[in-house]
Order: structure tokens, then sequence, then C-alpha cells
């Protein structure tokens, strides 16, 4: 997004379609930082009920959400907004026709839609919440559990130890079980489908944590959870942070289990939508805080609208990416997960981003590069929790099928390639998880996969010995010089098998000194 300043301050909107809601915020980021909104619009739109029951949006609904936009197009104009930043969630992703929806949008409105994938949304909404969180309750000395809840989807982040283990993403929310199977909000029978479904989820969640051990902090954003805490509270939405007792969940609930939605959207002035999701809401948050120890919920009241403009003013303030430590740490939990050898894994890593950096004019590689290659040496080798015999190949399947936040799906299935390639075999066209990633794509795996060969080479008896290495190059050779003071026979003879795809990526040949 190009940034647009007038008079010293900046000016952009941001825009979010949802499942069932698309909303605009225009707003104005003064030299100091000081963030002001100057618009404020919603709609409602059926795109969630189209793609949950039927999978694709139909067009009727592709014309409305058109319309819609042109009307914000307008607005923006009334402004002076030029620049602006517009996703699309839940809905959009899971669409099959999502790629013909975005064509027609764009070219009826003319408003790109980004499709914010479970991942990214993840980590912009992560970061939203500990920045409103870190005077009180700062995540980084707390063990949480983080739920956000939408209309469509709901995600579980788990924090440990102040740094992200796990985040998932799960295809319940408030309003979604109901247009799935056609079942009216409400009820009993409702509240039955959401313990079996919700259930499931919370049982599979709750293995991640050692019983000895459970969160004591729990957090609650979305739509549905700001609107349920603000009928219970009657506290001003201006308030950053509200809370309830686990205990009080159940008088929450009861205010509004079984009240017809549309007395609760006069009563509470909250959208129809909205005002049918409260109760769902209610159900998943008292499934959720079982997970952890928390007496309380903590409800920062903030959207993805909020945390997409946090995003903009770091930008425009230079500012590195602060999720990277936490994909870092997502990825080391993963290891754990599947019994990895963890000081091989940061033994090898080390090495190869040493290498990485050292030959940088010589590879090109630019933008998150780096990053995976860094999540993919933690992990190349965890296929070994399957079995060592073709553990690579496992090492891709178990990458491939995780879900790590902060990185989309595309750039996983990267990672997952690099570390399928760290062991003895090269790919080829046969290979079709391979040959399906784009040209780009492929040169970026070779480039990395080669270099990664090298680095385990450098580590074969797992004794994790060679640690500070210096790396140089000219236009024959990778030298490495190592601080080993032992025989190096056997990572000579394994850099031997391993240096083929370097050299014929790289055309230089590895010499260890």
């Amino acid at each position: 997004m190009k940034i647009q300043k007038k008079d010293g301050k900046t000016l952009f909107s941001v825009i979010d379609l949802g499942s069932h809601s698309v909303r605009m915020e225009i707003v104005q980021i003064s030299a100091d930082g000081n963030c002001e909104v100057l618009e404020n619009v919603s709609n409602v739109i059926p795109i969630g009920r189209d793609v949950f029951t039927n999978s694709t949006i139909s067009p009727e609904s592709t014309a409305l959400v058109a319309k819609i936009l042109c009307d914000y197009q307008k607005i923006m104009k009334g402004y002076g907004v030029e620049s602006f930043k517009a996703v699309a969630t839940s809905a959009v992703r899971e669409a099959d026709n999502r790629d013909l929806f975005l064509e027609r949008i764009e070219h009826l409105s003319g408003i790109r839609l980004d499709v914010l994938e479970a991942s990214e949304e993840v980590r912009l909404i992560y970061l939203a919440v500990k920045d409103t969180l870190e005077k009180k309750y700062p995540l980084s000395k707390q063990d949480a559990v983080i739920c956000i809840i939408g209309t469509g989807s709901t995600h579980i982040v788990l924090v440990q130890d102040g740094k992200v283990s796990s985040a998932e993403s799960f295809r319940i929310g408030t309003l979604r079980l109901y247009e799935e199977i056609g079942t009216a909000t409400g009820g009993k029978k409702a509240k039955d489908i959401i313990d079996i479904f919700v259930g499931c989820v919370v049982d599979d969640i709750s293995k991640n944590y050692p019983k000895s051990k459970k969160p004591s902090l729990f957090v609650a954003v979305g739509a549905p959870v700001r609107a349920l805490l603000g009928t219970f509270s009657g506290e001003k939405q201006e308030q950053r942070i509200l809370s309830v007792s686990k205990k009080a969940l159940e008088t929450v609930r009861a205010s509004v289990a079984g009240i017809p939605s549309e007395k609760l959207a006069e009563t509470y002035k909250l959208s129809d939508l909205i005002a049918q999701s409260l109760e769902p809401c209610c159900d998943i948050l008292e499934h959720f805080i079982e997970i952890t120890d928390a007496q309380k919920l903590y409800v920062p009241m903030i959207s993805t609208r909020d945390a997409m403009i946090d995003e903009v003013s770091r930008e425009l303030a230079g500012k590195e990416d602060p999720f990277i430590p936490d994909i870092i740490s997502s990825a080391e939990f993963l290891g754990e997960k599947y019994s990895y050898d963890a000081g091989h894994a940061r033994c090898v890593t080390d090495i190869a981003l040493s290498i990485f950096d050292a030959m940088q004019p010589v590879h090109g590689i630019k933008g998150n590069g780096r990053l995976l290659f860094e999540v993919a040496g933690i992990l190349h080798d965890i296929g070994q929790y399957v079995n060592n015999r073709q553990h690579h190949k496992h090492s891709y399947y178990l990458i491939s099928n995780s879900q790590l936040p902060g990185i989309s799906p595309d750039d996983l299935e990267v990672v997952a390639m690099i570390s399928r390639y760290h062991r003895r075999g090269l790919p080829k066209e046969s290979h079709l998880e391979y040959m399906a990633l784009p040209s780009d794509k492929r040169v970026l795996v070779n480039k990395l996969a080669g270099i990664l060969r090298v680095a385990d080479a450098l580590d074969r008896s797992h004794s994790h010995k060679i640690r500070n290495i210096k790396a140089s190059y000219d236009n024959e050779n990778l030298t490495i010089k190592t601080n080993a003071s032992f025989d190096l026979t056997l990572e000579g003879m394994e850099m031997k098998k391993k240096d083929n795809l370097f050299y014929e990526t790289f055309g230089l040949r590895v010499v260890v000194e």
C-alpha cells in the first residue's frame, strides 16, 4: 500500500470483508503517532451463508459486495483518501470461486481485495492484543490462551512462558454451524451442537499443555465477544479492556439464552447478526476457558481493522516485524511436539544462516526468505518422529500439514519442500509437489535446500561440535572455516554426498578448513 501524506499527516482507509459483514474505517495518523478515526461504516453481507452452505459466493452476493465497495470508494473520495488496504477473511478464503470473486470485485469496484490468510490474521490480531494488554497483563510473562472468535471461524493461540507455542484455526463460528446444518440459532439443540463440535476441539488443544501447568490467562477477541461483554458490563466501548469472572459467564449466558435475536438487537443496539451470535459465543467461551486455570475472561476492545492500522503504523515507523520471535518459538514448539533433536536443529540452522548471510550477493534472496530458511532448519529432521527411513519425506508431510502463525500456507509449503531435500535426493520433474510450485519458488527451494544440505553435513555426527563458522567465496569455491579441533573425516565424507545440489545451483565447490 502506497502511503498518502497530507499536511504532515498520514491518511488512509482499511476495509475488512468478513463472512457476514464488510466494514471500513478512514483514519488519520499525526506525526506524533496519534491515530484519529474519521469515518466508520459497515454493511451486512451474505457471503458466509453462501460459502458455508454451497462452497461458492453467489453472483447476487458478488454484485452486492461490489455495490457496497463502490459506495466506499465515494466516501474515500470525499475525504481525499487515495491509500487503502482491503482484506477478505474466512468466507472468501474458503470459497471455491474465490479467484473469480476477487477479480470480479476489482473489475466492478476498483478495489483490490487481498485474502488475509488465517496465519496472517492471527499474527496481526495477536500483536494488537499483546500491545493492548502490555501494561496490565503483559503476555511476555504469562501462560495464556487467546481465543479469536468470528462469525465464520475461530483461532486459538497458545502462549507458553511468554512465547507463542502454537496457533490453530477452526471452522467454528458463532453463525457458521447453524448455516451449515440449516438450524435456527438458539435453544437446547443449538447448544448441543456447539458442545459436540467445540468439545472435540478443546480436548485436542488441551493435550498441548501439561495438566499440571494450565494457562492462567484467558483472553478473547472478536465482534461477538465485544458485543457480549458490552451487554453484560454496561461499560462504555472506549474502555480498552473489559473483563468478566469465570463464574459470571453463567450469568452472561442466562441473560442472552433463549432471547429472540430481534429483542437482543433492539435492547443492546446491535446488528441482527451480532445479536444472533451472542448465545453461541458464550457457549464457545465457556468451553475454551476450561483449557485454563483463569478465573477471569479479558476482552481487549480491538478489531481486525485496529490490527491492520497498527501494522500500517509500524511500517510508517520503519519497525521490524515484532512477531518474528514468535514464529521461531512456534517452530521450536512444533519440533518439541515431534521429539526433535533440538541441539542438532539449532546447530545446523546457525551454520546454514551463517552461510546464507555470507552468500547474500550470490543468492540474492530477499523478503522473508531468511525467515523461512530458519524455520526449515529448525524443522528439517522432525520426520524422524515417524521413522528414520525416508525421514525427509516424513518431515515434508508433517510440516506441510501443520499450522505456523505468521507463515502462509504457500510459504509453509516452501519450508516443507526445503526440508524435503535436505538429504540425498535432489528435486526432480517427477516430484509432483515440487513441480506444483511456481518457478520462482522452485528456484528458492533449490538455493535454500542446497545450503541446508551443506550445513547438515557439518553436523553429521549430531555432536554439535562445529558452532561458529566463517564462510567466504570466490569464483570457484565456498570456503568454510570452522573452530573444530577434531577429525572431520565423517563430515567430509558426508559433504561429498550432499554438496551436489549446492554445486549445481551456485557453481561453487565446498571447501571445509
